[in-house]
């Protein structure tokens, strides 16, 4: 597959990298660029495709963070071994006078393994600044201990894995060691914030909390391919319930205390929609339910009970990767229902319907 890495910058040579990155900034030291970074943010992707959106995805990150940008695509099934690397600014005007610019540096690694994806992050880090890595797609052995070692921040997306309750395991006993120290992210939870957040205010009216022991389902649509991340809004209902994991006839359900049990549907939904689409909980007489389009920037909350309706609509504030990161970014490691959640979803990603 021949890339188009024009956006990428200048070429340079590995060795003389860390050299043209100085020359860069001394060179524009008196052209009303201030260079900006308080951390090291990288982006590691086994998809060739994904060059020009990660490129732009940085772009837009880099408006609300200053930091080193670490582009690294590695293509380890190549039939021969090399290493390439770019160079580039993303500059952004500051009080109409003086912009203010962080580095790219871009790598395409053919035939990279774990000692060598590890040696091109390692060394071209800002030193004494935190890393923050997104990890794109699946996870592989090139994301080894050594490499979790150095790191501050991961952010991960579930419901891209085939199997995410191993991935996630793995991710977990990882954090465990005394050699790491970093938080987590999963995009897939991030996605679903205005989803739980919208849900939970429904609540708040006295009479569909009352009648919240009587609701018998919960059903989450979900585009096909996005199981995992039906199943992570799930695990935080039966967590925020306090619930246990149990079987109703051949579906999953949740046991609740003086309460009827609440069965578990999972529906897969439109093709090209969100992963996260529809949100429901019902009874006899009541249902509660939350709808998301995609691109559409509102969600919709609907209540029904006793034969009055009422419809709600609420904005989206993170529709894109690239706003959900720099979310992230702003308040990493706020992710306490997360991991609140997670023993649940373990529990039910190893179950089939």
């Amino acid at each position: 597959m021949k890339l188009d890495t024009s956006m990428l910058g200048e070429e340079v040579p590995l060795a003389k990298l860390e050299k043209t990155v100085r020359t860069l900034w001394a060179d524009e030291s008196g052209a009303g660029k201030t260079r900006a970074s308080l951390m090291n943010f990288a982006i590691y992707s086994e998809d060739l495709s994904s060059l020009e959106k990660n490129t732009q995805l940085l772009a837009g990150i880099t408006r609300e963070h200053s930091c080193r940008a670490l582009l690294i695509l590695n293509d380890p099934g190549a039939a021969t071994m090399s290493t390439r690397a770019w160079i580039t600014a993303h500059c952004q005007l500051y009080d109409g006078k003086r912009s203010v610019c962080c580095e790219q540096l871009s790598f395409l690694l053919e035939g990279g393994g774990a000692d060598r994806v590890r040696n091109v992050v390692f060394s071209n880090l800002e030193s004494d600044l935190p890393l923050v890595l997104w990890w794109q797609g699946e996870l592989t052995d090139r994301l080894d201990e050594r490499f979790c070692s150095v790191l501050d921040g991961l952010i991960v997306d579930s419901s891209q894995w085939r199997d995410a309750a191993a991935s996630l395991r793995r991710i977990l006993a990882a954090r465990e060691s005394r050699k790491t120290h970093f938080t987590l992210g999963d995009l897939s939870w991030m996605r679903s914030h205005v989803m739980r957040v919208t849900l939970a205010a429904a609540f708040q009216n006295r009479t569909l909390l009352a009648a919240l022991p009587a609701m018998t389902s919960l059903r989450v649509t979900h585009a096909p391919g996005s199981r995992a991340a039906a199943l992570l809004v799930a695990a935080w209902v039966g967590k925020q319930l306090d619930a246990s994991l149990t079987r109703a006839g051949s579906r999953m359900a949740f046991e609740r205390k003086n309460a009827e049990p609440l069965q578990i549907e999972l529906e897969v939904g439109e093709a090209n929609g969100c992963p996260l689409q529809a949100l429901a909980l019902s009874g006899p007489g009541v249902s509660v339910s939350v709808t998301r389009e995609c691109g559409s920037g509102f969600v919709y909350a609907r209540t029904s009970q006793g034969g009055a309706e009422r419809e709600e609509v609420q904005p989206t504030p993170h529709d894109n990767d690239a706003d959900l990161i720099v979310e992230q970014l702003s308040r990493f490691g706020g992710t306490t229902r997360y991991f609140e959640a997670l023993p649940l979803f373990l529990q039910m990603a190893e179950q089939s319907d």
